[in-house]
């Protein structure tokens, strides 16, 4: 079956049957191409590697991914499917709490994908344009200019309403969602296997509860059935911002307030060209909506009423009306003082002190995506360079600390070691700079058509932070540098008996000749004369002959 083209034809009859409500769903999501689609979307994942509360990682699970997939759909199709509950975890957040995170098992996640496969299509063709988050071909950086667009001096709207929706995700109403869901899908099945997962309960340290409200957070569904919730509040929103430019300027001779109205997930901001009071008034119409007709509370705290001129923050940017180098006054878009820090801090913890017996290689790894990531994501914001500069300055200190203390040598020997003509490194990888990130212009389209009817248009989806990250620790510390010490020294051939297969850095392993068991210190192993180079397959043959060796014989 070709999955594109069966979701171009649910977007285009959901686009041209606004009423219509889909039967017959479920077979698509039993079908083994979706299922074998599914699997290789969430094999592709970087949480693949995780397991959930059954131990099954996606490794395992593609020991015999066909037979699995087969098992699935076959307890799919007969009713016997039972989703399983989610492995809860704690991930820390910004400001010190932690925020939970829900892994489900992942043959839950190939069921939930090919389930998103098929409902996307469909509530992608209601979903309105000032709807950013978790959605196909959209972005923070779209939403941002969708506030940029009209927070200038021509159109004026200079007073935000910071939308603040309380604990959202854990208070999302289940009979209000699958309501909700029902007026587009008529597909019982569909329905109950949601319900399922929406009640399958959570793990947490061995102890199980019910989940009687909520999404959790990290499910493949749950940012889509997100969006389907605050659809509502989009539709509401439109009874304000839906006007017609004649209206809007009737509205503004009597001295009335118009609005603009952008989400991305549970976060929002109103923009009005108003005053004070209608900012007000707007913030008090949405509390009393979402309080009476979604049943979830928008937090009065954290609900800030502000104007341009004092900034205010919105998806990790502090947008700020201020003087330009023209003169004139314009919105400027920063990087947030805070954010600044919590980048710093991340590699503060990479380079530690207490983590020198680390390889360099893998912790310049680890500090480069951290660098990379971060600084992609605030490319787009106004003269970035002063910012960059210097994060790279304290960037570089950190590491040169790093290695003079590694291989127990003053600042003044470590600097000349490993400064580099392109910046800080060894011969076989460099501290990436955060100033080898130019200032860019956003000139992307920012209300984009929907991907499923436009077949020209290639689907991409934002990768979001979770707030974790690798920060270059090794199972056996200092192996990535001794592995390409090796890998050097056998002349990137492979040293397995009868083989000689040229090698790379990233298609060969390193071999104990004497397994690591043998010895009574494990770091024993690790020296330049028990270790050879080889390529993948010799490596499982000759750990299984030496696991074969060492059995007892019967």
């Amino acid at each position: 079956m070709n999955v594109g083209e069966m979701q171009r034809l649910l977007s285009v009859k959901a686009e041209q049957s606004p009423g219509h409500r889909f039967d017959d769903l479920f077979g698509l999501v039993c079908h083994i191409d979706w299922l074998r689609l599914a699997a290789d979307h969430v094999a592709r994942n970087a949480g693949s590697v995780t397991a959930g509360c059954d131990g099954v990682d996606m490794k395992q699970f593609d020991e015999d991914r066909e037979g699995n997939l087969t098992e699935l759909r076959r307890t799919l199709r007969s009713g016997e499917f039972v989703a399983h509950p989610v492995r809860r975890v704690y991930i820390p957040k910004a400001n010190g709490k932690l925020r939970p995170l829900g892994i489900p098992s992942v043959r839950d996640r190939i069921v939930q994908e090919s389930l998103r496969m098929v409902l996307e299509p469909v509530f992608e063709a209601d979903f309105r344009r000032s709807s950013f988050g978790f959605r196909p071909n959209r972005c923070t950086m779209d939403a941002i200019m969708a506030v940029h667009w009209v927070a200038n001096e021509q159109k004026k709207y200079f007073w935000v309403v910071e939308g603040d929706i309380a604990a959202y995700f854990d208070t999302i109403k289940h009979r209000k969602l699958v309501k909700l869901l029902r007026r587009r899908v008529k597909d019982r099945k569909i329905i109950s296997l949601i319900w399922q997962f929406l009640r399958a309960g959570v793990m947490e340290r061995k102890l199980f509860k019910d989940t009687t409200q909520g999404a959790p957070q990290g499910g493949i569904l749950s940012p889509l059935l997100a969006n389907v919730y605050l659809h509502e509040l989009d539709q509401f929103m439109e009874r304000h911002t839906g006007l017609s430019e004649n209206m809007k300027a009737t509205r503004r001779d009597k001295g009335l307030g118009n609005y603009h109205y952008v989400r991305y997930a549970d976060d929002f901001v109103i923009l009005t060209n108003g005053d004070k009071a209608h900012a007000l008034s707007i913030r008090d119409e949405v509390q009393m909506f979402l309080t009476s007709e979604l049943r979830i509370e928008l937090s009065m705290e954290k609900t800030k009423i502000t104007h341009v001129n004092d900034g205010f923050d919105f998806l990790g940017f502090h947008l700020h009306r201020m003087i330009a180098g023209s003169g004139k006054k314009r919105l400027k878009i920063l990087v947030p003082p805070q954010k600044a820090k919590a980048h710093l801090d991340k590699l503060k913890a990479v380079f530690a002190l207490s983590s020198t017996s680390d390889s360099v290689i893998a912790k310049i790894k680890a500090a480069n995506r951290i660098i990379s990531g971060w600084c992609r994501y605030y490319q787009f914001t106004s003269q970035p360079g002063k910012c960059f500069g210097n994060l790279e300055h304290q960037t570089y200190w950190l590491a040169i600390q790093w290695l003079a203390t590694k291989y127990k040598i003053p600042y003044t020997e470590a600097v000349p070691r490993f400064q580099r003509v392109d910046g800080l490194g060894t011969p076989d990888i460099r501290l990436t700079r955060h100033l080898d990130f130019k200032a860019r212009h956003y000139s992307e389209r920012i209300f984009k058509p929907n991907p499923y009817t436009t077949q020209t248009i290639t689907i991409a989806r934002e990768s979001l932070d979770d707030g974790s990250y690798w920060m270059g620790n090794e199972r056996r510390p200092g192996m990535s540098d001794l592995r390409l010490a090796v890998l050097k020294r056998d002349g990137y051939t492979c040293q397995a008996p009868a083989c000689g297969k040229p090698l790379t850095a990233t298609d060969s392993e390193v071999h104990h000749k004497l397994p690591v068991r043998s010895f009574r210190r494990p770091v024993d192993a690790n020296t330049m004369e028990n270790l050879m180079a080889v390529c993948i397959p010799c490596h499982r043959k000759l750990t299984e002959f030496d696991r074969r060796m060492e059995s007892p014989v019967r």
